[in-house]
């Protein structure tokens, strides 16, 4: 590894929402959470709400299974070069759901894998 520390943050957490209207309205009217983004990239909506430094994705379920991964969908961890930190998971034999990184819009790239129980997680490059 690097002089540089590979894992570096988190920029986001993935919550499982049943009702996205509901969810986005609880983290802004209970919580005080700051909507920065709704979008629909694919067959779900994502809601990005933040509180703090704290950054929040709601994810729409859309077919109503509950909660496969459990109520937080993932856990996102900031990367400098997703690349390297493929290549350092796959040496250490983690198993990996995405066979290499995807990029999304902005140059900015995710790739998802398991952790020790099963635990979806995500690195995210920006």
């Amino acid at each position: 590894m690097s002089e540089k520390k590979m894992f570096q943050g988190l920029p986001h957490i993935g919550i499982k929402s049943m009702n996205m209207d509901q969810a986005a309205a609880f983290y802004s009217e209970v919580l005080g959470f700051e909507l920065l983004e709704r979008i629909k990239p694919g067959d779900v909506e994502l809601i990005f709400m933040k509180c703090g430094e704290t950054v929040v994705e709601l994810i729409e379920i859309n077919d109503q299974k509950k909660f496969e991964d459990g109520v937080v969908n993932h856990l996102a961890l900031r990367v400098e070069d997703i690349f390297q930190a493929v290549a350092w998971l796959k040496e250490h034999h983690v198993e990996c759901i995405n066979a290499e990184p995807r990029e999304m819009e902005g140059g900015r790239y995710n790739f998802f894998f398991r952790g020790p129980s099963g635990e979806k997680l995500e690195l995210f490059q920006e």
